[in-house]
């Protein structure tokens, strides 16, 4: 019989429509939400050591608790009984986290505990890497659900539903209060209604908000989402084709830089094409238009993704799947931008999917997909993806989508520590960028490059490269590119001693990263993570708070490696069980150089950041 489990709130068994009698004991629960969110079967050694290390008969208490699960779900085949345990739920079960790391908005935002805390209520005493691994699951599946209810209210939105965005939009910004980025989508959800009075309340609202809670003045976002859209068709001449040309221009401004100007006339080419009733043409703009917002260096605009949306609902109503691939494609993008790792993959397996046999689009699609793997510490799955990416950019000829793949492919050598395949991987990246003159990247490779010559001791050499990607990433404004720069930065000083310097240098980086919206979250926590190091050797009085922060965010968006590294420096701040719960995190990560860091004698984090300067 199919059961429905309930994970998030007070957790709860149903079968067949009747709520089953709760476990016996609480680690009934905790053992069954380890079985359903491990990314492998655990062991029962494993098991043991996380949840009964203290008890009189650790391997008697791990049976009977087996024995109470299997109970739970209704049968004795339900977990395995080797030493591999293993859930085998009856076909057409569900379970609620499943559905929202994996399902659709659409699905995920009718779970009853949406919102709530993993196993809210239940507090377990077990291993110091239990407790961390549910910490770090709870952290994660509540910033899924913001995210979730983030992209239902957007589909709403676009599909003309605008009262269940206002809805969906609420309970996001009940659940996440300070972030803006909620509260423009809750504004423009209001505008959606046409009711102006709603509109401006909320604005005003929000502003309050922000200046009474932080201080601060919110950013132009807000403005931009309380304006009812009430927009004239430009005036062109009849025809199609003048229609098309619209679109065109605009796609052609912002390639050549004038995206204010490009963004304008997408505008008016998407109002246009809806009024003439140009279905095909609209979704064009949609997605140019969406596309040009999502990569903006001017930061992440909600408009972006309410474009997408849009753009996804009007190809697939005319069958334009490439229109549609692509925007999945550029939703998914958003996401990983955003550290909403799961539901860029759920964006991405839906557009290889729409993508077919385009092998552009699909090196597109995968190179991301890699991307996102490589973020969350799946090393050995992002090189094939990568990899495979890699091939198919070559098999068309397109050398930036190869220079793009490969750049990332090098920071996965990098993080691994593997520096002579850093160079060779990130040089093959530089020459083919430097072949197609594409300066607004350039200085990514270059970053990766100095650090890799700054590890081997190579300061000169990586001073100027640092120098040279800062100035890149100044030239094309792209606050990403600035800060891994800035970063660099903040490394020569460290290993020139500057210690205090180096801190500075690192929290002008973070600030860089700040200073807009849409920057990559995975190199925040790489800027932090490099801030901790500096701050536990320079005894700096912040560096407590700053491995917190680490901390939380790397656990909110499932970066397992910062996540790991984190609790390495709870442990030279002094934790004694911290090492524990680091390699119960590290189980998960495929970098076999962060597993050595985890061990007894190893280096400090600042040490094999630094590389051959520390042994010096």
């Amino acid at each position: 019989m199919p059961i429905a489990a309930h994970l998030l709130g007070p957790p709860l068994m149903v079968r067949d429509g009747v709520v089953y009698a709760p476990p016996k004991g609480k680690k009934v629960w905790a053992l069954f939400a380890y079985l359903v969110l491990s990314d492998r079967p655990p062991t029962r050694p494993q098991l043991i050591e996380l949840l009964f290390p203290d008890a009189e008969d650790p391997a008697g208490a791990l049976r009977w608790n087996l024995s109470e699960l299997r109970r739970l779900l209704g049968g004795s085949d339900t977990v395995g009984s080797g030493n591999t345990v293993q859930l085998r739920l009856p076909e057409g079960s569900t379970i609620d986290v499943e559905v929202l790391m994996a399902g659709t908005s659409l699905e995920a935002v009718e779970l009853p505990g949406l919102g709530r805390e993993l196993l809210e209520g239940i507090e377990i005493d077990a291993s110091p890497g239990f407790t961390a691994w549910l910490l770090g699951e709870r952290r994660r599946l509540q910033a899924l659900s913001e995210a979730v209810l983030r992209e239902g209210a957007l589909r709403a939105l676009t599909s003309g539903d605008a009262r269940r965005a206002v809805e969906l939009a609420t309970r996001l910004v009940a659940i996440d209060a300070l972030n803006e980025d909620a509260h423009a989508l809750l504004i423009r959800a209001f505008a959606g209604t046409g009711d102006e009075v709603a509109v401006q309340r909320q604005l005003a609202a929000s502003i309050d908000l922000f200046r009474r809670e932080l201080g601060v003045e919110p950013g132009t976002d807000l403005m931009r989402a309380a304006t009812i859209e009430t927009r004239a068709p430009a005036s062109i001449s009849e025809g199609r084709a003048a229609l098309q040309a619209l679109v065109e221009s605009g796609q052609a401004a912002v390639s050549a830089g004038a995206v204010r100007a490009g963004v304008e006339t997408l505008r008016n080419a998407v109002a246009t094409s809806r009024e003439r009733g140009e279905p095909e043409l609209e979704a064009t703009a949609l997605l140019a238009l969406g596309s040009a917002l999502a990569h903006a260096a001017s930061g992440y605009d909600e408009e972006g993704s309410t474009a997408l949306h849009r753009c996804v609902s009007v190809a697939e109503s005319i069958g334009a799947r490439p229109i549609a691939a692509a925007a999945h494609r550029e939703l998914g993008y958003v996401d990983l931008l955003r550290g909403d790792y799961l539901r860029a993959e759920t964006w991405l397996r839906a557009a290889e999917t729409l993508a077919e046999r385009d092998p552009l689009e699909l090196a597109r699609i995968r190179g991301l997909a890699g991307v996102g793997l490589s973020d969350v510490g799946a090393h050995e799955q992002a090189a094939v993806t990568l990899d495979d990416a890699i091939a198919l950019a070559e098999s068309v000829g397109s050398v930036k989508q190869q220079a793009w793949a490969l750049t990332f492919r090098g920071r996965s050598h990098l993080l691994w520590n593997r520096l002579d395949d850093a160079d060779r991987t990130l040089e093959r990246a530089r020459e083919m960028t430097r072949t197609e003159r594409w300066t607004a990247f350039m200085a990514f490779p270059e970053a990766l490059s100095a650090e890799v010559w700054f590890r081997r001791g190579d300061l000169d050499r990586a001073a100027d490269t640092f120098e040279h990607a800062y100035a890149l990433g100044c030239q094309v404004g792209d606050a990403c590119w600035e800060s891994y720069g800035v970063r660099g930065f903040g490394l020569m000083r460290a290993a020139r001693g500057d210690l205090a310097g180096a801190i500075e240098t690192m929290e002008e980086a973070l600030a860089g990263c700040a200073r807009v919206g849409r920057t990559h979250l995975w190199l925040r926590a790489y800027i932090m993570d490099a801030l901790c190091a500096i701050a536990l050797a320079a005894s700096h009085p912040t560096a407590e708070r700053w491995v917190t922060d680490l901390a939380s965010l790397a656990s909110r968006s499932g970066m397992r490696e910062f996540a790991v590294r984190s609790y390495r420096y709870r442990a030279d701040l002094g934790d004694a069980s911290a090492l524990d719960a680091a390699r119960v995190l590290a189980m998960g990560v495929e970098n076999p150089h962060l597993h050595e860091l985890i061990e007894p004698g190893a280096p400090s984090l600042l040490d094999d950041l630094l590389g051959k300067v520390a042994q010096a």
